[in-house]
């Protein structure tokens, strides 16, 4: 997964990938075990990881995150 995510731009601390264009974050990874949480400012810039992703491993997209390692997220769509 590192190669890959690597490959892609990301730059990492241990679980957490970032991708950054002209200074500012444009992706977040969270990577834990077999699973990933996706964060990015567009949804463009997500469904393009997605698909760069899918290139080398078999995927399952579960839509939006709603529960990561116990912890229930919610949004502030508004904001």
């Amino acid at each position: 997964m590192h190669k890959v995510l690597s490959k892609l731009g990301f730059i990492h601390d241990d679980y957490l990938y970032l991708k950054c264009e002209n200074g500012k974050i444009t992706l977040l990874i969270l990577v834990y075990v077999d699973n990933m949480a996706v964060a990015g400012l567009d949804g463009y810039r997500i469904i393009s990881f997605k698909n760069a992703l899918s290139e080398d491993f078999e995927i399952t997209d579960l839509g939006e995150l709603k529960f990561i390692l116990g912890i229930l997220v919610t949004r502030n769509h508004a904001n």
